[in-house]
Parts: C-alpha cells; sequence; structure tokens
C-alpha cells in the first residue's frame, strides 16, 4: 500500500509539473522562478498534512489531526491561491480582443 501512495504522489507531482509548464514558462524569468518554487513548495506542505493527517488518524490522536487538518489545509488552500493568482489562473481576465484593438 504505501509504494502505491509513493507512485501516486509522483505520477500528482508530475501531471502538476505538466499542467503548470505551459503558464509558468511565459513570463520572465524571476516570476518563473517564483512559480516553480511556490509549486514545489504547495506540494510539500500537502503531501506532509495528508501524511500527517493519516498517521494521526490511524493511532486516534484526534486532536493532533484536527490540528494538522486545520493547519496543513488552511496552508495548502493559501499557497494554491497564490499560486493560481501568478499563474493567472484567477484574477485578472487577459482579453486577447481588447490587445488588439489598442495595439
Amino acid at each position: 500500500m504505501g509504494t502505491f501512495l509513493v507512485f501516486l504522489a509522483g505520477i500528482l507531482f508530475l501531471g502538476g509539473i505538466i499542467f503548470i509548464k505551459p503558464r509558468a514558462m511565459q513570463d520572465v524569468k524571476w516570476k518563473t522562478i517564483v512559480n516553480w518554487v511556490l509549486y514545489v513548495l504547495w506540494f510539500a506542505i500537502t503531501g506532509t498534512g495528508i501524511s500527517f493527517i493519516y498517521i494521526n488518524s490511524s493511532v486516534g490522536h484526534v486532536k493532533a489531526t484536527s490540528t494538522a487538518i486545520f493547519l496543513f489545509l488552511g496552508l495548502s488552500i493559501v499557497l494554491a491561491i497564490v499560486l493560481a493568482r501568478f499563474l493567472g489562473f484567477i484574477g485578472k481576465k487577459r482579453n486577447q480582443q481588447n490587445t488588439n484593438i489598442e495595439a
């Protein structure tokens, strides 16, 4: 079971890279580096949180499990929103017609 979970985490990590690569490489170099660092940090925090929650819930540590859910889920959501904003998935909409008319 553990090997399958490690394999699944690797597949999800690579899938995320394939998903954000086109948008992450569009901007200037510093923004590209920030995007990749945020992605790796987000994935590490999410993976750590999931394993921490799984381990504590399997042993019966209710307080540690609820604290981990609050802490890691909160951090993961905040980092995901920041990353999505940097990548342009949320926030300002780019309208191709408006840029053509202004140019």
